[in-house]
């Protein structure tokens, strides 16, 4: 009895130093798992805060560099000025140069598109006395050609508040043409400007009808200005920007139905800001029409005669390109229509001229194609008669010549039968 309860005692005591060995091995195991987390989690949070100062210090380096680069360069831009006694060459060299006469707010720069109100005075470079400009309030548009280029390219160089004096050259300026009376051909200009306001452009549904109205015709206007002076291409960018305002945001002038198919009411105002849209469009055609871009110009006055189908103007600029694109019928047809709606207007006329004198022309030349085909084919059918005859007379010869031989052939043949039976009669005499 005593035996078996030392034996149960061996077994318990047993078991337990087994438990107590795998707890052990266990705890162990767990202990170095826990260790490598930690390492691989205190890698991860030191790799991670080198990159965040590498990145700090790269950030740094950068910002340092540029505020050298930005000293570097205000440092020549002072030595610059000093040499040219405050001038700025804007395009490196005396074409175009700025000087600044009372400083503005600082970064306060207008951009290209940005609405400007400025004061202005133009004088002479040569003769100051002559002032050809002087405006105490000017809106314009940065970028759209409704100064000279000279200040379009000089004025976002200047801050809100700003008084400057701009040196333009001829090129810059009025060009070899001037600007008569008082500016020559090849002036140079000097202005002095005053940068008042600027502000970004309004998007155009937070502009009202009126407001739409006035920037869009001052856009158009500048754009009869550059059209006069034969700049079309600057025009045309001018009557482009033009259309962008005289647009039918609120809708109805093009299709002026509700989706119940009733009419609805078209405001006057509408209306005004719909017809100055079509004479922007006629004009546009027009500019493209002198740059020969007939296409875009034919796309142009066809929008202005499908809302306006009797418009003269539009119909006979719609022949005139017609016209130099080489389709003389449609031309005329066109200048026809504008000649009924408007029989005194004498351009029409002899627009019409031109073309009937042309068509004639090419009538002609339609006539004398005609008659050389007609020429040719009958040229190829005396061709064709002639050989059929030669070959006829080609085959009468042959059949003459083979008839002339068989006859020869029989004749011999009959001679030297006869002549073989007279000597066959005569041999036994």
């Amino acid at each position: 009895m005593a035996d078996g309860d030392n034996n149960n005692a061996k077994e318990a005591t047993k078991s337990e130093q087994q438990d107590e060995f795998l707890l052990r091995e266990e705890a162990r195991r767990v202990g170095e798992a826990t260790v490598d987390e930690v390492l691989e989690s205190a890698t991860s949070s030191v790799e991670a805060m080198v990159g965040e100062q590498a990145a700090a210090l790269k950030e740094h380096d950068a910002l340092e560099e540029e505020t050298t680069e930005a000293a570097r360069l205000e440092s020549e831009l002072a030595k610059e000025l000093e040499e040219n006694g405050g001038w700025v060459k804007i395009l490196g060299n005396e074409e175009l140069m700025k000087k600044v006469i009372r400083p503005g707010q600082p970064n306060q720069n207008p951009l290209r598109g940005d609405m400007c109100e400025i004061r202005v005075e133009g004088r002479l470079a040569s003769d100051d006395s002559v002032v050809f400009q002087n405006m105490e309030t000017l809106h314009i548009q940065l970028g759209d050609a409704e100064v000279v280029p000279g200040l379009d390219l000089a004025i976002p160089l200047m801050t809100r508040g700003e008084v400057a004096t701009i040196k333009v050259s001829q090129r810059f300026g009025f060009g070899a043409k001037g600007l008569p009376p008082n500016v020559p051909g090849a002036a140079d200009l000097v202005y002095s400007v005053e940068l008042v306001h600027s502000e970004p452009e309004k998007e155009l549904g937070e502009l009202s009808v009126k407001e739409r109205r006035a920037i869009g015709n001052r856009k158009k206007t500048r754009g009869n200005f550059w059209y006069t002076r034969g700049e079309a291409s600057l025009a045309v960018n001018c009557y482009r920007r033009a259309l962008e305002f005289l647009d039918e945001v609120e809708g109805g002038i093009q299709f002026p139905t509700s989706s119940d198919g009733k009419q609805e009411e078209v405001t006057p105002e509408l209306r005004q800001l719909f017809d100055d849209r079509l004479t922007a469009l006629n004009n546009l055609a027009m500019a493209q029409l002198k740059l020969q871009s007939y296409e875009p110009a034919l796309t142009s006055v066809e929008a202005v005669l499908k809302c306006q189908p009797n418009n003269v103007k539009a119909l006979f600029r719609k022949g005139k390109i017609l016209g130099e694109k080489g389709e003389t019928e449609k031309a005329l047809a066109a200048l026809n229509k504008a000649r009924l709606l408007e029989p005194s207007d004498a351009s029409i006329g002899v627009e019409i001229g031109k073309l009937m004198h042309r068509r004639k022309g090419e009538l002609q030349n339609e006539k004398q194609l005609y008659k050389r085909m007609f020429n040719k084919d009958a040229s190829k059918s005396e061709d064709s008669s002639s050989s059929s005859s030669s070959r006829k007379n080609e085959d009468t010869s042959s059949k003459a010549k083979f008839l002339t031989l068989g006859l020869l052939l029989s004749g011999t043949a009959i001679a030297v039968a006869g002549m073989m039976a007279y000597r066959y009669n005569h041999r036994f005499v």
